[in-house]
């Protein structure tokens, strides 16, 4: 078929080239007419071809994931084979999802906002060291910002950090954009599920969480700029003073607002201007209040005192030695105590103290009488047994002569 193409270009005829190559010129036509045909490889198949698709989840979300810890996760699926196997294919992989390119889309008014966490490490807060973190929430399509310090990072925290940015927002997303944050996804047989106190928050606010590949900023990439522009701007001036948590607060916002009257140079508009579109677009925020606070059960001591952070706070004595439930809001200096779902009281945590106890003066005065009614008690039963036990005549008689009596 080379041949027949070659002297073909050189001009010659079908003919011709049938003779010269001793072919019928039909042969020669359909050589010429006809594309190259590749040539069919053999497949091999290989032991690996079972997992391919529980790595290819893996690396999709992270290609640089660890390998040794794949292997180790197949291998506990039934993988026999060696790591050399796994490594070559999960590098042809890899490079193939890092070369994708991210396209960068506009997002509608209202569709979605995106959240992080600013670790700003160990400082002096409120007079005392304390890990100070940053909740920050970035609406995509207007660029409005929110952020509010916390001295914690858990379940409760993440969850009144919403809600205190859906309040200053007046409304709520479509939906929210996480990183791989415990708090908002876990990872679970090779796949990621929303965590379940984040989905029952979310069904209640009417959003979708969804959550952003790692090591790719570009697809978080408005709340990413913003903490920079944050960390580099409002507290790189802040720190320098003694950083109080309300004052933080309230200077952020502050901040914030007079940012939100700059105009963006690649949109040509401020912040403000389009967040007074984009908050036409919000879901109205429930009727109710998500319950977020955190849910901590306590047994009640001998002396009638629950222990929260090394401090003791008392209780009425009647739940000496039972287990009560306190719930604790992230945000606020009190926390309501129940006790099978009825409610006990609220009492006042103090925060700033260490190892006290903290009495009320009704509960002082009921221990004292319940002490005083169980040592009358013990002396009574103490004087009962040590009594002497006196009988008539007749009852001695009974007993020489061997009679029983009775008690």
């Amino acid at each position: 078929m080379n041949e027949a193409k070659s002297l073909r270009l050189q001009g010659m005829k079908i003919k011709d080239i049938a003779e010269t190559l001793g072919k019928c010129e039909r042969t020669i036509y359909t050589y010429l007419c006809d594309p190259a045909r590749k040539r069919k490889m053999r497949e091999y198949k290989s032991i690996l071809d079972p997992y391919k698709p529980y790595i290819d989840n893996i690396l999709k979300d992270d290609p640089d994931y660890n390998r040794s810890v794949i292997f180790d996760r197949i291998k506990k699926l039934g993988y026999t084979g060696s790591t050399t196997i796994l490594r070559d294919y999960a590098a042809i992989k890899a490079n193939k999802y890092k070369e994708k390119a991210v396209i960068r889309f506009e997002t509608e008014p209202g569709f979605q906002a995106q959240v992080d966490w600013k670790v700003h490490g160990t400082r002096i807060v409120d007079g005392q060291k304390k890990k100070l973190y940053a909740f920050v929430m970035v609406f995509g399509y207007s660029r409005a910002p929110f952020v509010i310090h916390t001295t914690c990072m858990d379940q409760a925290t993440l969850l009144a950090c919403h809600v205190l940015a859906f309040k200053y927002f007046n409304g709520v997303p479509k939906e929210i954009l996480y990183d791989n944050m415990k708090t908002a996804f876990l990872f679970n047989n090779g796949f990621w599920k929303v965590n379940p106190k984040l989905l029952s928050f979310a069904n209640h606010y009417g959003f979708v969480p969804r959550r952003c590949k790692v090591r790719r900023p570009q697809t978080k990439g408005k709340v990413e700029r913003f903490i920079d522009y944050y960390n580099n701007n409002f507290f790189l001036a802040a720190k320098e003073n003694c950083l109080e948590n309300n004052k933080l607060n309230e200077g952020v916002l502050n901040w914030i607002k007079e940012k939100n009257k700059k105009k963006i140079r690649d949109l040509n508009q401020s912040r403000e201007e389009r967040f007074e579109h984009e908050k036409n677009y919000l879901i109205p925020l429930p009727e109710t209040e998500y319950d977020y606070r955190k849910n901590i059960r306590i047994k009640v001591s001998r002396e009638s005192l629950i222990l929260y952070k090394t401090n003791s706070y008392s209780v009425p004595p009647f739940y000496i030695g039972r287990e009560i439930e306190m719930k604790i809001d992230p945000f606020d200096s009190r926390a309501e105590v129940y006790y099978q779902g009825s409610f006990v009281r609220t009492l006042k945590l103090e925060i700033n103290n260490r190892h006290e106890r903290i009495y009320r003066e009704e509960d002082r005065k009921a221990l004292y009488q319940l002490w005083e009614k169980q040592q009358s008690k013990r002396v009574k039963e103490k004087t009962d047994k040590t009594a002497v036990i006196t009988r008539s005549p007749s009852d001695y008689e009974k007993i020489i002569t061997g009679k029983r009596i009775a008690s």
